[in-house]
This record gives structure tokens, C-alpha cells and sequence, in this order.
């Protein structure tokens, strides 16, 4: 695995695709509802366990990102005292 670096543009792209998915997801929900589809038979234990690492991953992100502000804010304070 390689680490590739993500700026805000790249985060934004991510979320827009994820955004992107969930909006197909809602338009079949509400189609399904309107059309009185209530049984669609679905094989979701991939996608169940592909969402279960997505989740995870993101959540990892989120810590990784909260570190990296507080290091940047150190080092900002540094800075400015002289250290």
C-alpha cells in the first residue's frame, strides 16, 4: 500500500463520489417505495463489509487529520515564541 497525499480538493472529490452513491441509493429507495417494490432480494454482505472499512477508514482519517492540526498549531506557536 502507498500513501497518497489528499488535500481538501482530493477529500472533497471523495465525498462528492460518496455523496454521488448515496443520492443513486436514495432515488432506488424512493422508487422502490413509489412502485411498491418491498421485497428486491440483494447480496450485500460485500457491500456491507466494504462499508464496515470505509467506515473505519474514515474514522482513522479523521484521527490522523486532528493530529496533524495540532502538530502544524504547535509548530505555529513555536514559531512565534522563538522556539
Amino acid at each position: 500500500m502507498t500513501l497518497q497525499p489528499y488535500g481538501p480538493e482530493k477529500l472533497d472529490e471523495f465525498a462528492l463520489n460518496l455523496l454521488d452513491l448515496a443520492a443513486i441509493m436514495r432515488k432506488m429507495a424512493n422508487e422502490s417505495r413509489e412502485r411498491g417494490v418491498t421485497d428486491l432480494a440483494l447480496h450485500d454482505k460485500k457491500a456491507q463489509y466494504w462499508y464496515g472499512n470505509l467506515s473505519n477508514w474514515v474514522h482513522k482519517v479523521q484521527s490522523d487529520l486532528e493530529v496533524r492540526i495540532l502538530q502544524s498549531r504547535a509548530k505555529r506557536r513555536a514559531k512565534t515564541a522563538g522556539l
